[in-house]
């Protein structure tokens, strides 16, 4: 995959996307889960706790999960998502991230599935690049996502 490829795959109301973040992957993995990195590139800021069971907010507590495996040395998070727009029956969706090095630092595999409908997944997918990964590179390559 060269640095500006983006592959995405899709299944019902789900959608795995390929990435390329330009940094290491324990600096990608720190920078998605500690309060005061999230906050530099994460609207709202955020957090994810690393243990099993630990909770995850981004975007100022619009998205709240429970993590279910989070791994920072083989580069795997997994964890439930919920914007709070959605309906309190409406099931929690997942994520699950794994990041492995890359000649421009880190390839990153975002799975993410469980969506209500077609509509939810196809805003989630573009979201997931326009707030998420360009925010990242945006940082890590000196222009600050936020201001």
């Amino acid at each position: 995959m060269s640095v500006n490829e983006l592959s995405v795959s899709r299944k019902p109301f789900s959608f795995t996307i390929q990435f390329v973040i330009y940094a290491e992957p324990l600096r990608v993995f720190d920078t998605l889960t500690l309060r005061e990195v999230v906050s530099t590139w994460c609207d709202g800021g955020g957090f994810i706790e690393t243990v099993k069971d630990g909770q995850m907010e981004w975007f100022g507590g619009w998205v709240k999960g429970q993590v279910m495996e989070a791994d920072r040395h083989s580069g795997i998070l997994f964890f439930t998502w919920k914007p709070q727009e959605w309906d309190n029956k409406t099931p929690d969706s997942w994520v699950r991230l794994s990041l492995k090095p890359h000649p421009a630092g880190s390839e990153v595999t975002l799975e993410h599935g469980g969506f209500p409908n077609k509509e939810e997944s196809d805003k989630h997918q573009n979201g997931w690049t326009d707030y998420v990964f360009e925010p990242l590179n945006d940082l890590f390559t000196g222009v600050s996502p936020l201001e």
